[in-house]
């Protein structure tokens, strides 16, 4: 189901999803009724808390507050009822465990308003334990700050903004774009909602701390196990290389995305990565880049598999590809001879310090 098409102007709608919140959500909501900025909705869609979450989101009576309840469906999900609820010009981020600073709902609307070609916003902020004790600034963590086109940056990789609570969005672009959250992906569908919001908009930044991120065992990021957050990663690195945009983005990104892809999160698929090679983005990568590439997948084969000969495939498609590499033809005629003396040497560079199979081979 889309989103509504209905905006109110000056509105900015804030959208919380939560799932067995109860020690925050409290807090989380308080932060919102506590901003200088006070023409907010907030829709909250709790995604089947089981705990006491839906009792403290009820002892709150702000005509402001909309709550909604669905089954167990995930946060993507959530994200895409609470858009289908809203009526605001503007759409913000909180999560059940987070929290915002008094200005954050004014500084943001006020450069958005002073920069209509500006379609987003984002500001720095705190990390937070789950006492609430500071720690050091999201923009220790990221690359940047950017400001415009943020679309390139984002394709590389999602530290850019960081947590969504930082960042506040034109409603008017997802509307006419008719975008979502990918209701496939448990880690990262904001980083991949944000991707593609950016290739039609362009961002701002405020270099103001007005949000406080809460890092906590509990969380979704600290409970999903390695597969489903490699699953869903590379899910996020798929849909961003099949948008229009991706050409546009520089070689080294979308070599990139094609090495996070193909070498980091794929390993052990040998069908699902043969299938990227066919695919037209990648066949648009230089020769040389692709042969890098299916060297590095064989590397990392050999390295954490045992020998079924597709190594050997994509190494002689590499050395087919740039046979003055000598590194390609060594190691095609290496396992040619003698895959376990292959296997050996990938390994023994390994252990020795060097990045192979995921830098080097």
């Amino acid at each position: 189901m889309p989103p509504t098409a209905e905006i109110q102007a000056g509105l900015v709608s804030v959208m919380l999803p939560v799932h067995n919140a109860e020690a925050y959500v409290g807090a989380a909501i308080e932060s919102l009724l506590a901003q200088t900025y006070t023409q907010w909705e907030l829709v909250v869609v709790d995604d089947g808390s089981t705990d006491q979450t839906a009792a403290v989101i009820a002892r709150f009576e702000d005509a402001r507050i909309f709550a909604h309840a669905q089954a167990n469906l995930g946060e993507a999900a959530a994200r895409n009822r609470a858009l289908q609820c809203m009526r605001g010009e503007w759409i913000a981020f909180l999560d059940g465990d987070d929290q915002f600073l008094p200005d954050h709902l004014q500084a943001a609307v006020g450069l958005l308003r002073k920069s209509p070609a500006r379609g987003g916003v984002y500001t720095d902020g705190f990390y937070i334990d789950e006492g609430g004790r500071r720690g050091e600034r999201l923009s220790s963590r990221r690359r940047g700050p950017f400001e415009g086109d943020l679309f390139d940056p984002l394709v590389r990789a999602s530290d850019v903004f960081g947590p969504p609570i930082c960042t506040v969005l034109r409603r008017q672009p997802v509307l006419d774009n008719h975008l979502g959250f990918d209701t496939r992906i448990v880690i990262g569908p904001d980083w991949d909602f944000l991707t593609r919001f950016a290739e039609v908009a362009e961002f701002g930044y405020i270099p103001q701390t007005t949000c406080l991120y809460r890092v906590h065992p509990h969380s979704i990021s600290a409970q999903t196990n390695d597969q489903r957050r490699r699953m869903s990663l590379a899910q996020c690195r798929m849909n961003a290389i099949q948008l229009p945009g991706f050409q546009r983005c520089t070689l080294e990104t979308r070599a990139y995305a094609f090495y996070d892809l193909l070498v980091n999160l794929l390993p052990g698929d040998s069908r699902r990565q043969t299938e990227v090679t066919v695919w037209r983005q990648f066949l648009e990568l230089p020769h040389a880049e692709q042969a890098r590439l299916f060297r590095l997948m064989a590397g990392q084969s050999l390295r954490f598999r045992r020998y079924d000969g597709q190594a050997l495939s994509w190494l002689r498609r590499a050395v087919e590809l740039a046979p003055q590499d000598l590194r390609n033809r060594f190691l095609f005629g290496l396992c040619r001879v003698s895959p376990r003396l292959g296997q050996w040497l990938v390994r023994l560079r390994a252990s020795a310090g060097h990045a192979a199979p995921t830098a080097r081979v």
